[in-house]
C-alpha cells in the first residue's frame, strides 16, 4: 500500500503493495485538512452521527461520521455511501494522513475489519509525519457506521 504525503498533506492509497511509500501531496490538491472541530468533542471517546460536528443527529442509511479526540489527536472516520474516508492529525502540526476505501453499503465483517486496519495506518501515518507518538485510540466499532435501513 502506498502512502502519499506533501508539504502540509499524507495521502494514504489503497493500492496493494508490500511495502509502504510516502508519497507528499500539496493540500489543494489532496482536498483534505485536518478535522479541527472534531477537538472540540470532550476527548478519550469515539462518537458517532450523521456528521459529529453538528451535533448528535442519528447516521443516515449513506452518511455517517465517527469522530475522536485525544486532546492532540483528532481522528474523522466519515462514510459518504459506499465509501469511507479516514484522516488523522495532531494539533499543531500540518501535515494530515487520509484514506480512502470503498466498503460497499453494506460491509461485512472482513470489509469492516479493512476499515480498522486502514485506521490504524492512517494514525501511523500522521505519527510518523509529524514525529508525534499517538495515545491509545479505542477501538472504533465500525459497524456503527452502517445503521440499519429504517423499515
Amino acid at each position: 500500500m502506498h502512502i502519499r504525503t506533501l508539504t502540509a498533506m499524507i495521502a494514504l492509497t489503497a493500492f496493494p503493495v508490500s511495502a509502504q511509500e510516502i508519497v507528499k501531496v500539496p493540500a489543494s490538491e489532496a482536498k483534505v485538512s485536518l478535522p479541527e472541530d472534531i477537538f472540540v468533542l470532550p476527548p478519550g471517546h469515539w462518537y458517532v452521527a450523521r456528521q459529529v460536528s453538528q451535533g448528535s443527529e442519528p447516521c443516515m442509511a449513506d452518511a455517517c461520521e465517527a469522530g475522536f479526540n485525544s486532546g492532540d489527536l483528532a481522528i474523522s472516520v466519515e462514510r459518504a455511501k459506499d465509501y469511507v474516508r479516514v484522516i488523522a492529525g495532531f494539533r499543531g502540526c500540518q501535515a494530515v494522513a487520509y484514506q480512502e476505501v470503498q466498503t460497499g453499503l453494506t460491509p461485512g465483517s472482513s470489509m469492516r475489519g479493512e476499515v480498522s486496519h486502514l485506521l490504524k495506518k492512517v494514525v501511523k501515518a500522521a505519527e510518523k509525519s509529524c514525529k508525534l507518538k499517538a495515545p491509545k485510540v479505542p477501538k472504533l466499532d465500525v459497524k456503527s457506521l452502517y445503521p440499519a435501513k429504517a423499515t
